[in-house]
């Protein structure tokens, strides 16, 4: 049985007791879809009592509004749970590493008008998302034939864009070119950079049109996935370690005119 509470419009509050059906399953996913459109962001209160139990149907519905729901979770704020039963600090515990933005506590049944009270505080307002910071970097080089680059951080959609329009103009004003990537800090590509049409095309156009890439300071593994692909493709790619950039320059033939730093 579900019974929901009286709370501010800020905190959904739930009474758990006796048997619980896909019917009160899908009765607390809507009051709390609608609370997380309403709100920017909210806490829940959840007091269970030990007669509760969870229908096979039941337990179906709540993983299926679990997964359907995901992607509100940032905008829980706090989650009080009141019960006598261990296995819901147990159960909080695991959450709490899934869901480490949300703050979570267990209170026992005599706990209960404190619990209340912890979870009808206001949330904090959800904090405003950092631009991301561009990763890929353009070098200024003593060649026109020659695309330099450095990575220091995670590869946004806007870096790979940017590498796409400067290697066209590239392709379009040389027959071949000579490309150097410097890999300073890479932590990988966010899925939309992967996901990008251009990045194909490009990648396809560059097996005619690139002669040389040199790789400097690549993790291990891209420099093993790098020289096992080698001998199957015509453009020659050397890997450089990070104290070998000065033959790497002098591999594709050119130097760095500038220091690393302008837009990507």
């Amino acid at each position: 049985m579900l019974e929901i509470l009286e709370a501010p419009k800020h905190l959904v509050a739930f009474k758990l007791s006796k048997e619980l059906t896909a019917e009160d399953v899908d009765r607390s996913t809507k009051v709390l879809t609608d609370a997380l459109k309403e709100q920017e962001r909210i806490n829940i209160f959840t007091e269970i009592d030990s007669s509760v139990s969870l229908t096979l149907e039941g337990l179906w519905r709540d993983l299926v509004n679990s997964v359907s729901t995901f992607g509100l979770i940032k905008k829980i704020n706090r989650l009080a749970v009141v019960s006598g039963s261990p296995v819901y600090s147990a159960l909080l515990r695991v959450e709490g590493l899934v869901f480490s933005s949300i703050e979570m506590r267990v209170f026992r049944p005599e706990q209960r008008d404190e619990a209340f009270a912890w979870a009808s505080k206001k949330p904090d307002a959800l904090p405003k998302p950092e631009p991301p910071k561009r990763a890929l970097h353009f070098i200024q080089t003593s060649s026109e034939s020659v695309v330099a680059y450095e990575i220091d951080g995670r590869v946004t959609e806007e870096d790979v864009k940017e590498s796409v329009k400067e290697l066209k103009s590239k392709f379009e004003q040389h027959e071949k070119i000579n490309i150097l990537v410097r890999m300073k800090n890479f932590k990988g590509y966010d899925l939309a950079a992967l996901l990008n049409d251009e990045l194909y095309r490009v990648k396809y156009q560059s097996l005619s049109k690139v002669e040389r890439y040199a790789v400097v300071g690549a993790p291990t593994w891209m420099r093993n996935f790098l020289e096992l692909i080698d001998p199957a493709f015509k453009v020659k790619i050397q890997v450089f370690d990070a104290d070998e950039e000065e033959a790497a320059w002098e591999w594709v033939g050119a130097s760095q005119s500038l220091l690393a730093g302008g837009s990507a």
